[in-house]
Formats: structure tokens, sequence, C-alpha cells
């Protein structure tokens, strides 16, 4: 017979627990001394219990549709690695003989992919296209090898990693223009059900210094002008859609940002149509180059791997460990990356859970507080026209540009620590640098940066 252990113990409220921390700081201040803020947004309490959430224990949530193959594990998720036109491809074979579950293609559209991707079988891969120049046609050549090789439609997964906000940032094109080549893009990609047609992309904010709850509202704000401005169904957009995040160096806040994100999605979705379930999104996390360095690049190695594990904590279905300056990184360095997503399932065992997170008292509310900012942050956004309206009046790129600047600012003056940059610096014998290149933006762009540039800059002027 079981023996609860904790019957001779009297339950102890919160508020109990509080009051003897406040007798046990002897005047020093509660939440000064123990509270602490997300983002400069989400003020955090020290401790979080079963009363914070209202006496309702935490229900596991789904995220990816139900198999019917009952040896499948309960948590999936695909390993993706980049490939690009100037590699063979035994490379592309031998990543995926070797931990790889998916490819993210960088392609013009002009490449012989009979040669390029000998061998490769895209019925069992998701194959995620990243278009160098015309998405239109790095999407149709690809599509085009996929039809001339008689496969189903339907065996066919993956996505195009576009938004048609590339077009506004990347050419300073109207954004008109770019939705009618989001209706080709469609129409090109009907008939494949499992192929995502663009990608909702709030890594374009948080990548170039951007807050991550701003991205979140940003990318939400494009969905909305999308939706609106394509005039094709609210479900044929959602269902079209790949969620895209980069997830930085807040470990439990990237977490709870990415479930927060889902559930935001959710819900504006069935604003629109009747019902639209968590699951049947699917979320593409890459590790951040926001929060790497190019000083002591060893150190960009556990920062990605953590950055991993909250992706896949958060929900992600397609993971991205990205090596910093990715084309241009060494074999280790794309080798580590890449089996990252092994040892989170066969080590850590990520796998066998289907929502490992849930069941914390904490990361519950967070998850809260967050969906909270969202909401408001999107009615804040609609107040002032819309996101469209808002890039055009220039609040989106003064917005993301003013928190890159304080924080790059603060890194600069140690305010904020960056190991292995402004401090403990590997030694002579650790150190192992990457290429340093000046930081270039017009105005209708939103490049990619990294909290640590000026810190970088500042090492280049003093060799």
């Amino acid at each position: 017979m079981t023996k609860d252990l904790f019957s001779e113990f009297e339950p102890s409220s919160k508020d109990a627990w509080i009051s003897q921390a406040i007798r046990d700081l002897k005047g020093k201040d509660f939440d000064q001394s123990l509270g602490t803020t997300l983002w400069e947004r989400i003020v955090l309490q020290p401790f979080y219990t079963l009363e914070d959430l209202g006496g309702q224990i935490p229900r596991q949530a789904s995220f990816q549709s139900e198999s019917d193959d009952r040896q499948d594990a309960p948590r999936q998720w695909a390993n993706l690695v980049s490939v690009y036109p100037d590699e063979s491809s035994e490379t592309f074979l031998h990543q995926l003989e070797n931990g790889a579950e998916g490819l993210v293609l960088h392609l013009s559209g002009f490449e012989d992919l009979e040669q390029l991707l000998q061998g490769v079988k895209p019925e069992y891969i998701p194959i995620l296209i990243q278009p160098t120049a015309n998405p239109l046609v790095a999407l149709g050549s690809f599509l085009a090898w996929v039809e001339g090789k008689g496969l189903d439609p339907a065996q066919i997964s993956g996505a195009l990693l576009w938004a048609p906000s590339d077009m506004v940032f990347g050419e300073n094109a109207d954004y008109g223009l770019a939705v009618e080549v989001f209706r080709e893009i469609l129409e090109l990609t009907e008939a494949f059900p499992h192929f995502k047609a663009f990608s909702l992309k709030s890594s374009r904010y948080t990548e170039a210094g951007g807050n991550p709850l701003d991205a979140v509202i940003f990318a939400m704000g494009e969905l909305i002008d999308l939706i609106d401005a394509s005039g094709e169904s609210p479900r044929r957009v959602v269902g079209a859609m790949l969620l895209e995040v980069s997830v930085g160096e807040a470990y439990f806040g990237e977490i709870a940002r990415l479930k927060a994100f889902r559930r935001a999605v959710t819900a504006l979705g069935r604003l629109y149509f009747e019902e639209v379930e968590g699951s049947e999104l699917q979320l593409l996390a890459q590790t951040s180059g926001w929060s790497k360095s190019i000083l002591d690049s060893n150190t960009n190695l556990i920062r990605q791997s953590y950055e991993a594990m909250a992706a896949l904590l958060g929900g992600a279905n397609l993971l991205w460990t990205r090596p910093l300056l990715e084309e241009q990184a060494g074999e280790l360095e794309k080798r580590m990356a890449k089996n990252v997503s092994s040892l989170l399932r066969e080590e850590a065992f990520l796998d066998k859970v289907q929502d490992p997170a849930s069941g914390s008292f904490f990361l519950e509310k967070l998850s809260e507080y967050i969906l909270g900012d969202i909401q408001a942050g999107l009615k804040s956004l609609e107040e002032k026209g819309g996101w469209l309206t808002a890039l055009k009046e220039g609040i989106v790129h003064a917005q993301i540009r003013t928190h890159r600047a304080k924080i790059q600012n603060q890194v600069a003056e140690k305010l904020i620590p960056k190991i292995g940059a402004n401090k403990y610096p590997a030694s002579a014998s650790l150190k192992s640098d990457l290429e340093f290149e000046f930081f270039g933006e017009k105005s209708f762009e939103l490049n990619p940066s990294r909290a640590s540039y000026l810190v970088e800059l500042k090492n280049q002027e003093l060799l």
C-alpha cells in the first residue's frame, strides 16, 4: 500500500509562502528583490503555484496530427539542414544518411535539379525551398522536378520559405505586387496539400534585433493584412501557411513564446472560420543568429544547443539548427549543428513525451502573459491602421531599429553579459573567431544583425 508522504504536513497557500519570504527579506521589497522582467514587458514573479492557474491542472498540448502508426513516437519533428547548389548530390545523401531528416534548398530556379538532387526521394522527407531570386521561378523549378518523377502530389511535404513581405523589405516593391505573386504561388501549390505555399516569418524581426514579442505581433499583423488583401478565403491562406520563428537565448521565455504563438494563430483563425486546431499548424523553428557572436565561435555551439531544445519544448515540427555564417561554416560546425537534434532525441528522449513542458505552473502562466501581450499588441496595431499602414509610416522599422540599437549598446557597455564577447573571452589558445562583415541596411530593409555587433566592431578597430 502506498503511503502519502505529505499527509503529515498542513497544506500551505501561495500567500503564506510570500509572507514567509517577506519576513526573510527583513525589510527589502519583495517584488524588487525577487521579481524579474522578461523582454522588457513581462513582469515575472519569483514562483508560481497551481493557484495562479485557477486550480486547473494543465493539459498537454498537441503539436502534430495523430498518426495511425502506433510505432511512431508521441513527439516527432524533422531535423533540417541547408544545402546549396555548389554542393554535390553525394553531399546531400551523406547528410540524409547521417542524421538529417529534411533539406532546406537554397535555389535560384536555374539549377539542374536532376543532377543536383540525384538519389534524393522527396516523398520521404520534407523539402523546404529558400529562393535566392524570384520565388516563382525557384518554386516552379522544384515542382516541375517533383512532377517529372511521377509522384503523387499528396506525398510531397515541405514549404516555400518566402512571404509576400520579402518583396517589400528586400526589393522595396509595392505590397500589391507581392500579393499578386502570392496568389500565383497559391495556384502553383494547390495540388500539393502538404506543401506550404508561404511562411509567416516572425524571424525577420527578431534577427534584425526586434523584441521577440513584437516579432509575433508584426508577423500576425502581416497575416491579417494578407488575408484581407489577397481576397482568398482565410481557411485557404491559413492552410497554406508555415509558422516560422527564430529561437533566442531566453530559454523559458522562448518555450512559452512558441506555445503562445501557436495558440494566438489558432485563436485568430477561429475568428475567421469555424475551427482550427493547433495541431494543424506547422511550426519551423531555427536557432538565432542575433544571439551569436563571431568572437569565440565555440560558445555559439552551446547557445544553439539550448535554443534547439527550447524550440522542441515549444512545439517545433521542423528544427533548423543553423551555424552562424551558415554557408561559410566549417564541416565541424555543420556536423555539430546537425547532431543537436539527434542528441535531443536519442539521449534527452524529448520524443518520448508529447508535451514535456506541460504541467509547469511557471511556463503555463508565462504563456498566458505572452498571449495577453500579443492580443494587446495586435489591438494597438489595428488602431494604427494595421501592419501595412504601420510599415508605410515607418513605425515597424523604427520600433525594430530602436530596440536593436538599445540592446547592442547595452552589450557594448557590458550592461548585458555576452559570454565569449564582452565577458569571459576565450584564451588565445581556444579563441576561434569568424569572419567579420560590416553591417549595412537600406531604408526599406530589415537586415539580420547580432546583439554583439558593436563589440565585434570595436574588436576589429583594435586589431
